[in-house]
């Protein structure tokens, strides 16, 4: 090989490296790291519960969704039900079964009411079990159960889905 075709194979090498390493740069390959998630606000007559969907980090899923609940919602048409000042100060997954440990503002900035305390109940229970892998939710305040949030639910066991009060 002539040393000027040598150096023609060179270079179209060189370039073609150069193209390759620009096309593989350019992409992402850690994978899609976000999910849509299905988080639930009360409707404006504070009656029923609707969706709101959110997107959040793959990456401490769970976390991250409780995280977007306690947000409050983006749609106007939406409340929150969550009070200010409530923060997940924990959480495990044993048996099915996710304890999300949240701190006293849950109870002490509660507004009450038969309705207000299901709607903030069903909020976080009907958020957590979307996943596949979540059956039931008990809820702790300081690490500790709770007989009730404002009297009227018992939430000494962990609860499931409730669709009835998801409005239609």
């Amino acid at each position: 090989m002539s040393r000027r075709s040598l150096l023609i194979y060179l270079l179209i090498l060189i370039i073609g490296f150069i193209i390759v390493y620009n096309i593989i740069g350019e992409q992402d390959f850690s994978g899609d790291d976000s999910r849509e998630v299905i988080v639930y606000y009360a409707t404006r007559d504070a009656m029923y519960l609707d969706q709101e969907r959110r997107t959040v980090k793959q990456d401490g899923l769970y976390r991250n969704t409780v995280e977007e609940l306690l947000k409050g919602p983006e749609t106007s048409s939406l409340s929150p039900t969550i009070p200010e000042g409530v923060e997940l100060l924990k959480l495990s997954l044993r048996d099915n079964i996710i304890y999300l440990d949240f701190n006293n503002a849950l109870l002490d900035n509660h507004w009450g009411g038969s309705t207000g305390e299901s709607l903030t109940v069903y909020s976080i229970v009907n958020t957590m079990v979307q996943f596949e892998e979540i059956d039931a939710v008990q809820i702790l305040i300081e690490g500790e159960k709770i007989e009730t949030l404002a009297g009227h639910m018992y939430l000494l066991e962990p609860l499931e889905m409730n669709e009835s009060i998801v409005k239609k």
